[in-house]
Protein backbone atom coordinates (compact mmCIF):
# COMPACT_ATOMS: atom_id res chain seq x y z
CA UNK A 1 0.00 0.00 0.00
CA UNK A 2 1.54 3.43 -1.02
CA UNK A 3 1.07 6.34 1.10
CA UNK A 4 1.78 9.53 0.54
CA UNK A 5 2.18 12.20 3.36
CA UNK A 6 1.00 15.38 1.66
CA UNK A 7 3.59 17.88 2.55
CA UNK A 8 4.02 19.86 5.94
CA UNK A 9 2.81 23.45 6.01
CA UNK A 10 5.76 25.47 7.74
CA UNK A 11 4.37 26.65 10.88
CA UNK A 12 4.88 30.39 10.00
CA UNK A 13 2.29 30.26 7.51
CA UNK A 14 -1.99 29.72 7.54
CA UNK A 15 -2.43 27.26 5.21
CA UNK A 16 -4.49 29.80 2.91
CA UNK A 17 -1.15 31.69 2.95
CA UNK A 18 1.53 28.61 2.07
CA UNK A 19 -0.91 27.55 -0.77
CA UNK A 20 -0.91 31.54 -2.08
CA UNK A 21 3.08 31.61 -1.43
CA UNK A 22 3.14 28.42 -3.56
CA UNK A 23 0.82 29.44 -6.42
CA UNK A 24 3.40 32.59 -6.37
CA UNK A 25 5.96 30.13 -6.59
CA UNK A 26 4.81 28.54 -9.54
CA UNK A 27 4.72 31.91 -11.46
CA UNK A 28 0.85 32.85 -11.59
CA UNK A 29 -0.20 36.16 -12.03
CA UNK A 30 -2.45 37.53 -8.84
CA UNK A 31 -5.63 37.09 -10.65
CA UNK A 32 -4.42 34.05 -11.72
CA UNK A 33 -4.19 32.94 -8.24
CA UNK A 34 -7.51 34.82 -7.34
CA UNK A 35 -9.46 32.86 -10.18
CA UNK A 36 -7.78 29.74 -8.94
CA UNK A 37 -8.38 30.02 -5.33
CA UNK A 38 -11.80 31.57 -5.87
CA UNK A 39 -10.87 34.62 -3.80
CA UNK A 40 -12.10 38.41 -3.58
CA UNK A 41 -9.68 41.34 -4.39
CA UNK A 42 -10.02 42.05 -0.41
CA UNK A 43 -9.22 37.99 0.72
CA UNK A 44 -6.77 37.96 -1.34
CA UNK A 45 -5.30 41.37 -0.57
CA UNK A 46 -5.42 40.63 3.28
CA UNK A 47 -3.21 36.61 2.64
CA UNK A 48 -0.93 39.16 0.79
CA UNK A 49 -0.24 41.23 3.23
CA UNK A 50 0.16 38.63 6.10
CA UNK A 51 2.62 36.32 3.93
CA UNK A 52 4.98 39.85 3.00
CA UNK A 53 4.93 41.06 6.30
CA UNK A 54 5.81 37.34 7.79
CA UNK A 55 8.45 37.12 5.02
CA UNK A 56 9.72 40.78 5.70
CA UNK A 57 8.82 41.47 2.05
CA UNK A 58 7.37 44.25 -0.32
CA UNK A 59 6.19 42.52 -3.35
CA UNK A 60 5.83 38.75 -4.95
CA UNK A 61 9.00 37.99 -6.40
CA UNK A 62 10.80 39.16 -2.69
CA UNK A 63 8.59 37.03 -0.84
CA UNK A 64 9.43 33.71 -2.77
CA UNK A 65 12.91 34.56 -3.21
CA UNK A 66 12.69 35.03 0.95
CA UNK A 67 10.93 31.59 1.43
CA UNK A 68 13.02 29.49 -0.97
CA UNK A 69 16.06 30.76 0.86
CA UNK A 70 14.55 30.58 4.32
CA UNK A 71 13.84 26.79 3.08
CA UNK A 72 10.07 27.58 3.59
CA UNK A 73 9.69 26.41 0.16
CA UNK A 74 11.47 23.23 -1.49
CA UNK A 75 12.04 23.26 -4.99
CA UNK A 76 12.09 18.69 -4.52
CA UNK A 77 8.44 19.66 -2.97
CA UNK A 78 6.67 21.49 -5.89
CA UNK A 79 8.17 19.53 -8.94
CA UNK A 80 5.42 17.40 -9.45
CA UNK A 81 2.87 20.14 -9.09
CA UNK A 82 5.37 22.71 -11.45
CA UNK A 83 4.26 20.13 -13.99
CA UNK A 84 0.80 20.24 -13.19
CA UNK A 85 0.81 23.44 -12.91
CA UNK A 86 2.32 24.69 -16.01
CA UNK A 87 -0.37 21.74 -17.58
CA UNK A 88 -3.34 23.91 -15.77
CA UNK A 89 -1.76 27.30 -16.96
CA UNK A 90 -1.45 26.30 -20.47
CA UNK A 91 -4.56 24.78 -20.60
CA UNK A 92 -6.31 28.36 -18.83
CA UNK A 93 -4.51 30.57 -21.23
CA UNK A 94 -5.79 28.24 -24.18
CA UNK A 95 -9.55 26.93 -24.01
CA UNK A 96 -10.65 30.41 -24.40
CA UNK A 97 -8.85 30.38 -28.13
CA UNK A 98 -10.85 26.37 -28.89
CA UNK A 99 -13.90 27.65 -27.10
CA UNK A 100 -14.38 30.86 -29.56
CA UNK A 101 -13.38 28.85 -32.66
CA UNK A 102 -15.62 28.84 -35.09
CA UNK A 103 -14.09 26.06 -37.45
CA UNK A 104 -15.83 22.78 -37.89
CA UNK A 105 -14.64 19.46 -35.73
CA UNK A 106 -11.59 18.25 -38.12
CA UNK A 107 -9.82 21.46 -38.03
CA UNK A 108 -10.51 22.46 -34.53
CA UNK A 109 -9.09 18.65 -33.85
CA UNK A 110 -5.63 19.32 -35.73
CA UNK A 111 -5.54 23.04 -33.46
CA UNK A 112 -5.97 21.27 -30.59
CA UNK A 113 -3.09 18.99 -31.77
CA UNK A 114 -1.20 22.01 -32.66
CA UNK A 115 -1.28 22.85 -29.01
CA UNK A 116 -0.25 19.26 -27.46
CA UNK A 117 2.49 19.64 -29.75
CA UNK A 118 3.56 23.06 -28.45
CA UNK A 119 2.87 21.94 -24.76
CA UNK A 120 5.30 19.16 -25.60
CA UNK A 121 7.91 21.40 -26.60
CA UNK A 122 7.72 24.25 -24.06
CA UNK A 123 7.29 21.33 -20.99
CA UNK A 124 10.73 19.42 -22.39
CA UNK A 125 12.17 23.05 -22.70
CA UNK A 126 11.70 24.04 -19.16
CA UNK A 127 11.51 20.66 -17.17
Amino acid sequence: MNVQIPPRVPDLFSPTEYEVLKSMAFGFSCEEIRKLLNFHQDQYESVCKGLFEKLQASNHYTAVKTAYQKKYLDRKELSSNEVKSFSLEFAYKNVEKLKASQEDSKQLLWRFYDLLMEFHTQIENQY
